[in-house]
């Protein structure tokens, strides 16, 4: 795992430049982020949403069209989830899955909220999931199954370095699969 985490560190620096633009912008609903590394049997995937995501009665974001969060929407600052609720992210095929032959385990999870915004106190739900594969010749693609549990989700940006080789892909609802 320790080659596993510095695979996870050099994705994260990689990445970190657009994440950090990503994040001094205005908080945007509908857009979710999945960063990944694959390294032989091991895998490492982050997973971001907004917190309103969490919740159904969120009636006031209907009709946005541009889904920028920086006027108006004082209203959901105030937004927490509880532990529980993180936790039952933990069943990760809610967000994604691998192909089933690829036989892999979850080994780590991890949850948590982090501010995206300097204009109120906008959050993004952060989840970190680790599994260990045990025919990784048959990990060739991730399915996003998160379109079919949230309904605003419009958008997944897809980060990845798959065996040193990197690989980004914006997502919608009709294209949910990638292969690689």
């Amino acid at each position: 795992m320790i080659k596993l985490g510095f695979l996870s560190l050099l994705l994260v620096s990689s990445f970190a430049s657009a994440e950090e633009a990503r994040r001094a912008n205005a908080h945007v609903h509908g857009l979710n982020n999945l960063s990944m590394v694959i390294s032989q049997n091991q895998v490492a995937v982050n997973y971001e949403m907004p917190i309103v995501q969490l919740f159904d009665d969120h009636d006031e974001h209907e009709g946005h069209d541009d889904h920028d969060e920086h006027e108006g929407h004082d209203d959901h600052d105030e937004l927490t989830v509880s532990d529980e609720a993180l936790a039952e992210l933990k069943e990760y095929s809610q967000l994604f899955t691998f192909p089933k032959g690829a036989g892999c385990n979850l080994t780590s999870f991890e949850s948590g909220l982090h501010s995206v915004s300097t204009e109120g106190d906008h959050k993004d739900v952060e989840l970190s999931y680790e599994f260990a594969c045990s025919n990784s010749d048959q990990l060739k693609s991730i399915t996003i199954n998160a379109f079919d549990r949230f309904s605003e989700l419009e958008t997944l940006n897809f980060e990845a370095v798959i065996n040193n080789k990197a690989l980004s892909k914006s997502l919608k609802s009709d294209v949910n699969k990638v292969i690689f």
